[in-house]
C-alpha cells in the first residue's frame, strides 16, 4: 500500500511546490512573482496566489475548491506534537444545543485568509500534519453507516469516492447501508424524518419484507457499483508500469445471523428481528485480502430465514464484534452540538458526557436493536433527533469495546477532514473518558525531588558533564 500512497502524494505535490517567487501561471505560460495562500471556503481553504505587481488573485489550478483542510489554521502547527483532547467546558447536559453544521460552514466562508508567506507549500504543510491521522488509521478497521435515504442525496458519490480514497491510504472498510424503504406502520407525517421511522420498532410482514428485499437489494448494488469504480480509479485503473497499484473488491454476503423476535407481550413482529452473532472471522478474511466489505439490514436466521435489522444497531454491532478502531455514521441532517451562549461546536466529547445528554433528553438505545425518543422527538427539530440517536448508537459501540466513533454531517469532503485533519468542528466525535490527553512533559516536580535527593544521598554530581 505505501508504494501507491507515495506516487498519490508525489503528483499532489507537484501541483503546489513551485518556488512562490517564480511561480508559474498556466494561462499564459509566463513566470511572475506571487504570494502563496489559502482562501477560507464554506468546506475548507482552496489554495490560490496574489501576483505581487497587480495584487490580482488567481486560483492554483487543477485543485478542488472545497479542499478538506482544517479550518483553523493548525495543519500548519509542529507535526510531532502529541494529540490533546480540547477540554470540555461544560459539564451540565441542560446547557448543550444544537445547531445546524451547515450554519456553521457558512458562517467560515466569512474569515480572513490564512497567509502561507512563511510556506512556499502548503499543500505539503498540510499533509505532514496530516501523514500522523494517515498513519494513525493505516491497517485499522472503520465502520461506516450510510443510511438509505444519503444514497438520494447528490453528496453520495463524492461520500463514497472518499471511502475509496480512504481505503487507498490503508484503511480497511465495513460498510453498512440502511434501507429507505418506510414501513406502512411509520407515519412519516408524524415522524418528521425516515431516520426516526427506521429507529422505531415495527412489525415486518411478508408484504413488507419483499420490498425491503427488493430496496436492500438496489441499494447494494448501486453501492457496488459506485464504489468499485472509486477503487479502480484509485487503484489498478491509474498504476504505472513497474509499479502495480493495490487491487479492491467489494465483497457482500451473509456475514452475520439474525434473530427474529417472534411473539412478545402477546405482539407478533414477524420477521423483524435483531442481529444476533457477527461472522468475524468471515470478515476478516475479507478485509486481509484488502478487499471491502458490505452489509445490508436484510439477515438470515439460524433456519435460513429472512430478517429485517436496523441498520444503526447492525452497524455497531459489527463494530463491536470486529473490535474496529472507529465507527463512523454519515449524518443525513447535519447538527452539531455547542454550549449555550458560545458559538464554537463541541468537537469532541467523552462517553460519560454522550451518555448523560441522551438521557437528559430521554433518547435511549436498547439491545433489541431498536431506540425510544418520542419526548426528544416531540421537543427538539428532527436534526437534533437524529444527532442524538447517532450518540446513543455510538455510545453503545464504544461501551462494547469500539475505541472511537464520529458522527460525519454533510458536506463535501467532511470525511476526509474528520479523519485525517484536526477538523474544523462541523462534526462529532466521542472517545472513552479513560483516552487521558498526552502531556508534554510527564516528569512532575516531586519526580526531580525524588532524582536529586537519590543522588544527595550517594554523593553524586548530577552536572558531571556541564
Amino acid at each position: 500500500m505505501m508504494v501507491p500512497q507515495l506516487l498519490a502524494f508525489t503528483v499532489l505535490l507537484a501541483l503546489t511546490t513551485t518556488n512562490p517567487a517564480t511561480a508559474f501561471s498556466p494561462s499564459t505560460g509566463s513566470r511572475w512573482g506571487c504570494t502563496p495562500f489559502l482562501a477560507r471556503t464554506a468546506v475548507g481553504y482552496r489554495f490560490a496566489a496574489i501576483d505581487d505587481d497587480t495584487d490580482i488573485i488567481s486560483d492554483a489550478p487543477d485543485l478542488d475548491d472545497g479542499a478538506p483542510l482544517s479550518v483553523d489554521g493548525s495543519f500548519y502547527e509542529d507535526p510531532a506534537e502529541e494529540y490533546v483532547h480540547i477540554p470540555l467546558n461544560v459539564d451540565d447536559p441542560s446547557l448543550i444545543e444544537f445547531a445546524d453544521s451547515a450554519d456553521f460552514r457558512k458562517s467560515i466562508a466569512g474569515k480572513d485568509d490564512l497567509d502561507l508567506t512563511n510556506s512556499p507549500y502548503p499543500l505539503a504543510a498540510m499533509m505532514q500534519t496530516s501523514a500522523r491521522y494517515i498513519a494513525a488509521h493505516a491497517g485499522q478497521v472503520v465502520v461506516f453507516h450510510l443510511s438509505g435515504d444519503l444514497m438520494e442525496q447528490e453528496s453520495t458519490d463524492k461520500i463514497i469516492a472518499d471511502m475509496a480514497l480512504a481505503w487507498l491510504l490503508g484503511m480497511k472498510l465495513v460498510l453498512v447501508v440502511g434501507c429507505r424503504y418506510d414501513m406502512g406502520t411509520c407515519d412519516l407525517e408524524k415522524m418528521d424524518s425516515t431516520h426516526e421511522c427506521h429507529n422505531l420498532l415495527k412489525v415486518t410482514d411478508a408484504d413488507t419484507l419483499r420490498r425491503v428485499e427488493e430496496e436492500a437489494g438496489y441499494l447494494r448494488t448501486e453501492v457496488e457499483r459506485k464504489l468499485n469504480g472509486c477503487l479502480r480509479l484509485h487503484g489498478g485503473g491509474t498504476s504505472m508500469p513497474g509499479c502495480p497499484a493495490p487491487e479492491g473488491n467489494v465483497v457482500s454476503g451473509n456475514f452475520y445471523t439474525a434473530n427474529q423476535f417472534g411473539v412478545v407481550q402477546g405482539r407478533d413482529f414477524e420477521y423483524t428481528g435483531c442481529v444476533g452473532e457477527v461472522h468475524k472471522k468471515n470478515i476478516d478474511k475479507v478485509l486481509t485480502n484488502n478487499d471491502v466489505v458490505l452489509l445490508t439490514t436484510v439477515g438470515h436466521s439460524a433456519l435460513g430465514e429472512l430478517v429485517n435489522v436496523n441498520g444503526y444497531h447492525l452497524a455497531a454491532s459489527v463494530a463491536a464484534s470486529l473490535g474496529a478502531y472507529k465507527l463512523v455514521y454519515m449524518a443525513n441532517e447535519g447538527s452539531v452540538l455547542r454550549k449555550k451562549g458560545e458559538d464554537q461546536p463541541l468537537q469532541e466529547i467523552p462517553l460519560s458526557f454522550a451518555k448523560a445528554l441522551t438521557d437528559y433528553h430521554n433518547v435511549h438505545v436498547h439491545k433489541t436493536g431498536f431506540a425510544t425518543f418520542e419526548q426528544a422527538r416531540l421537543a427538539l427539530d428532527p436534526c437534533a433527533t437524529e444527532l442524538l440517536l447517532h450518540l446513543g448508537w455510538a455510545s453503545y459501540a464504544l461501551q462494547k469495546g469500539v475505541k472511537r466513533a464520529h458522527i460525519v454531517n454533510p458536506g463535501d469532503g467532511a470525511l476526509l477532514e474528520e479523519l485525517f485533519t484536526s477538523k474544523n468542528g462541523a462534526n462529532t466525535c466521542l472517545y472513552h473518558d479513560e483516552e487521558k490527553p498526552k502531556s508534554k512533559n510527564d516528569v512532575a516536580t516531586e519526580d526531580w525531588n525524588a532524582f536529586f535527593a537519590s543522588a544527595a544521598e550517594q554523593g553524586q554530581d548530577v552536572a558531571l558533564f556541564t
